[in-house]
């Protein structure tokens, strides 16, 4: 099981390098299909045999899978690479490292796939990513949801109601809307979806020009990466969950998003609650790591064996 196990060490040390990081760049050779866009926030690193997955919070997915000479490497800026520039396959940037794979037998991208996102299900909304989008128009399919009893939070990453919105902003519209992330939709007045999707649509056009010297650093987020630390506007402590069909990752603070909360929350999967940065490392490959661990510990078996 050596291979599969430096297939695992890697997925672990692309987690700390690029969880929660925006893409400054991204050059894939011969890797067709859909792009990440520059901006967006890497997310996860899944993986399974010998297969290592990078997910962005907009959904899309770069899949790579490896054989035994195969590789993901990691390097700081500036630093020598340890093989030719010219065999690279991929190459992601964030703020302090870059990510190259090596040697993949296939590179594929697509998007996550979400019954309720995908576009064959039902025709895209609008974009929000535009300056003449009609925000009534959005207002409208936020207010005629069909499943009333659907939380906002799965709604605004529906692409048949808005399209453009990732994670990141979905995660941080909220909070500044102080809107629960499980409120029912069915729940919701006019004024309050047309403030989620104005903000939503500033936030966006901000971005649309991005480059690396405007980068938003992850100290400057409300919520989003912010598990076990105060909140900037009440002090109570950020918690993190997956959450809604696609099981995305959820950031929001209890202490003041208050906006239409349920009396019973629905079902999600804790990641982290209660954790304050003296109980350890509160970086989300952290708590990954950690629940690995406990769910080999619980099969009885030794995670590196």
């Amino acid at each position: 099981m050596l291979e599969v196990n430096s297939v695992y060490r890697t997925a672990v040390a692309l987690r700390t390098a690029l969880i929660g990081k925006q893409t400054l760049a991204f050059d894939a050779l011969g890797c067709d299909g859909i792009r990440p866009v520059l901006g967006h926030t890497i997310e996860e690193v899944r993986t399974f045999g010998r297969n290592i997955e990078i997910v962005w919070d907009d959904g899309v997915v770069l899949h790579s899978t490896f054989r035994i000479s195969g590789s993901w490497h990691l390097y700081r800026r500036g630093e020598q690479w340890s093989k030719p520039r010219e065999r690279a396959q991929v190459v992601i940037a964030v703020s302090d490292w870059i990510a190259v794979c090596f040697g993949a037998v296939s590179l594929e991208t697509f998007r996550d796939f979400d019954p309720r996102r995908h576009p064959i299900l039902g025709k895209l909304g609008p974009d929000l990513c535009h300056h003449d989008v009609d925000i009534e128009e959005c207002v409208d399919r936020m207010m005629q949801y069909e499943d009333k009893d659907a939380t906002v939070s799965e709604v605004l990453l529906d692409q048949r109601v808005v399209s453009g919105v990732g994670n990141v902003f979905r995660c941080e519209i909220m909070w500044a809307c102080e809107v629960h992330p499980w409120a029912r939709i069915g729940e919701m007045k006019r004024a309050e979806c047309r403030e989620l999707l104005t903000l939503a649509q500033e936030s966006l056009l901000a971005h649309m020009h991005y480059d690396e010297k405007n980068a938003t650093s992850p100290n400057e987020m409300a919520v989003y990466g912010r598990q076990g630390k105060s909140c900037q506007r009440c002090g109570d402590l950020v918690r993190v969950a997956h959450h809604g069909e696609a099981n995305r990752v959820l950031y929001w603070c209890p202490g003041c998003q208050t906006g239409h909360q349920p009396l019973v929350s629905p079902n999600f999967t804790p990641l982290s609650i209660d954790r304050t940065p003296a109980f350890g490392d509160s970086h989300p490959a952290s708590h990954i790591l950690m629940n690995e661990f406990a769910t080999m510990r619980g099969d009885g078996q030794d995670s590196f064996n």
